[in-house]
């Protein structure tokens, strides 16, 4: 049976696959993968086509803080002025993304904090990423650490943006 120009697109793709070296087949595969996981999330998040770098800065701030943040908080962390930050933080409590909290023993002070909607949100990714997680060690038979390969993963790509 004769093969058709699918069938051959796909053989000669394989063959160029296995012709690679091993590192450009890693770096093919990594690339695929970061793919998946930019689209999942650019699909999932409706604002991220009109946020700026420095709006997801802030957010990633707000998110990972330890303690609440105040306006003066965000306007060091993003070496902005605190009129800036005031923008921002106006435009994106439009959007439902923060809310502001006013602090309770100085009424002076506002905390930014996620809006409830987002931080539900980003809960509900978090279960479907481990969800994805738990099928894929089962997929593979557990046949990988995955807390250790994520673990380097993410201490390489954090050593490789201090440098």
């Amino acid at each position: 049976m004769p093969e058709n120009s699918l069938q051959a697109l796909k053989r000669r793709s394989m063959d160029n696959q296995e012709n690679r070296n091993p590192l450009e087949r890693e770096e093919k595969l990594l690339l695929n993968v970061v793919s998946h996981i930019r689209k999942t999330w650019k699909d999932q998040l409706v604002v991220y086509p009109t946020m700026k770098s420095k709006d997801l800065d802030m957010l990633a701030f707000i998110y990972n803080a330890s303690e609440p943040i105040t306006m003066q908080d965000l306007a060091f962390f993003l070496k902005v002025s605190p009129a800036a930050v005031t923008q921002m933080t106006a435009a994106m409590e439009k959007k439902h993304i923060l809310k502001k909290e006013t602090n309770e023993k100085d009424h002076r002070i506002n905390h930014i904090v996620l809006h409830p909607e987002l931080m539900e949100a980003i809960e509900k990714d978090h279960t479907q990423i481990k969800e994805k997680l738990r099928r894929f060690d089962e997929y593979t038979n557990h046949e990988f650490d995955l807390e250790k390969i994520l673990s380097a993963l993410s201490d390489f790509f954090e050593q490789d943006l201090n440098e």
